[in-house]
């Protein structure tokens, strides 16, 4: 079956390319087709925390303007519409912005002129109970290293502040997204294992858009420091799942996978203070299309309390069954249950596990499959006592991020 709808959505691609339509024609008539998780599940089979609820969003979603028109066809009025339909509590606007904006004068003035028009035309949408919540932001866009999107804090504070404190931006670029991060910003890496694809029949394949300073590669300082202190990886991106994987090898979570293992090493070689690390996912949309890809628990429905959760670990990407994922001290029946981006203590030798959703639930400690577990039960699993481990769950195409065992230091 996945060969056959590989083969002719490759009919449909090439049949569109040859009638003279445009690429952003083709992605999106393929990606209005890419499966849907259920964004709001009435039953999990295991309840959430305590104090959290469950919201579906998006953290890579580009908008036309600050966008390019030759690049993005959807607008901020369509875009509304689009996350509405899709029942999406939330949504991070990632429009381009050219690397190292700061340290050129014009550049500089044409980033902080389009997030401040954003802004205001974000304030001037009305606002219905329940209806999608947008977070202003960027794509940090530098074609030789990587990618980087930024949320909930402000271009033009972050700016300001480090101008009056006489900063040079030329010399410690990376003294930007220390600051925006100082201001309760948000940095996700994004795609970061995206490879280039040598001879791909689609020019967009052939470029490498993979983080280098996260596979070994020389990198400029900034982008150093966001490999070690971004708050998330963007583990799963709809765009590449359904057009890179799938078609051409057919192999929908390959890109998941190489994403998920490279968060499992940089989770654990995060220094002493072993912050957490989020997976999360974007739809990476430039088109008329949108999905949920990133699940959080949060304790309320505002973008402050979203950024938290997604800061402290406590999402999952890809569908919401494994954000039920939790675990206590072996045998402790007294003891909460403790959800993803949680920590249990040092010293435990085995934890027990449960984890919800409607089939077999996956188990990976520290990068290994070590067991499974069915929706409502419970399965006991060795750690070891001293050394941080770090526990997250797949579930069909639903991908955790960690529940942490003696991480803290």
């Amino acid at each position: 079956m996945r060969s056959r709808l590989r083969a002719s959505t490759l009919v449909v691609a090439l049949a569109t390319a040859l009638a003279g339509c445009a690429k952003s024609d083709a992605v999106e008539f393929m990606m209005r087709g890419a499966p849907r998780a259920e964004v709001h599940p009435p039953s999990l089979a295991v309840p959430l925390p305590e104090g959290r609820l469950m919201l579906a969003g998006d953290l890579h979603c580009h908008v036309l303007p600050p966008d390019a028109p030759y690049h993005v066809s959807r607008e901020l009025a369509d875009t509304v519409e689009l996350a509405t339909r899709e029942r999406l509590d939330f949504v991070m606007l990632t429009p381009h912005v050219p690397a190292r904006f700061f340290a050129n004068p014009a550049e500089r003035r044409w980033v902080v002129r389009t997030q401040r028009e954003l802004r205001a035309r974000l304030a001037a949408i009305p606002r219905a109970e329940g209806a999608p919540l947008f977070v202003p932001g960027f794509e940090y866009t530098d074609h030789r290293y990587g990618h980087v999107g930024a949320g909930f804090a402000e271009v033009e504070e972050t700016l300001a502040a480090l101008e009056a404190r006489g900063a040079d931006l030329t010399a410690h670029p990376e003294a930007f997204f220390e600051d925006w991060v100082a201001r309760g910003g948000l940095l996700v890496v994004n795609h970061p294992v995206q490879r280039p694809m040598p001879g791909a029949p689609v020019l967009a394949l052939r470029y490498d858009m993979s983080f280098r300073a996260l596979l070994g590669l020389p990198a400029p300082p900034e982008m150093r420091w966001i490999a070690e202190h971004a708050q998330g990886y963007e583990t799963f991106n709809a765009s590449i799942s359904h057009l890179r994987d799938l078609l051409f090898f057919e192999d929908e979570a390959r890109s998941t996978r190489a994403a998920s293992h490279l968060l499992d090493v940089a989770a654990r070689a995060r220094g002493p203070a072993r912050l957490p690390l989020a997976a999360v996912g974007g739809s990476d949309s430039h088109d008329h299309w949108l999905r949920a890809t990133t699940w959080v628990l949060s304790r309320a429905r505002r973008p402050e309390a979203i950024r938290d959760a997604i800061a402290e670990g406590r999402t999952c990407v890809g569908g919401p069954e494994t954000c039920t994922l939790q675990a206590r001290p072996a045998g402790d029946l007294g003891s909460p249950w403790r959800g993803i981006g949680d920590e249990l203590p040092a010293g435990l030798d085995a934890i027990d596990v449960r984890a919800g959703g409607s089939g077999p639930t996956t188990l990976v400690v520290d990068g290994a499959v070590v067991g499974h577990v069915l929706p409502g039960d419970e399965v006991r699993l060795a750690v070891h006592p001293g050394r941080c481990t770090l526990l997250r769950a797949v579930q069909g195409a639903s991908w955790s991020s960690h529940v942490r065992v003696g991480c803290a230091r």
